[in-house]
């Protein structure tokens, strides 16, 4: 196969807990260093997977969760994609099956 046929993609897998143990200082920094990296690469795809969204206290931290998404949505360098989708378990209360 020719590389001109070929997609690039950006998969990228996190475990992002402690950047919402520390929002004021880690979030902002965490989302510039991801979007720098689609910037410098330009993928046409990319799948983002985080780990521990929300911390060890998601019920604590969702604002911040819902900061992330935004920033991300938001970003310049997301703005060419035609489609984005965001899962997110928030269901909390059961901490058996809770998998943040």
């Amino acid at each position: 196969m020719a590389a001109n046929h070929l997609t690039p993609v950006l998969l990228v897998t996190a475990n992002v807990g402690s950047i919402f143990e520390q929002p004021d200082r880690m979030l902002a920094f965490w989302v510039a260093e991801f979007l720098k990296t689609v910037k410098m690469l330009q993928p046409k795809f990319v799948a983002l997977h985080c780990q521990e969204v929300g911390g060890k206290t998601y019920e604590g931290s969702v604002k911040h969760v819902e900061d992330f998404v935004r920033m991300l949505m938001a970003s310049e360098e997301l703005k060419s994609f035609d489609r984005m989708r965001v899962y997110l378990d928030e269901d909390y209360t059961n901490s058996e099956r809770f998998t943040s």
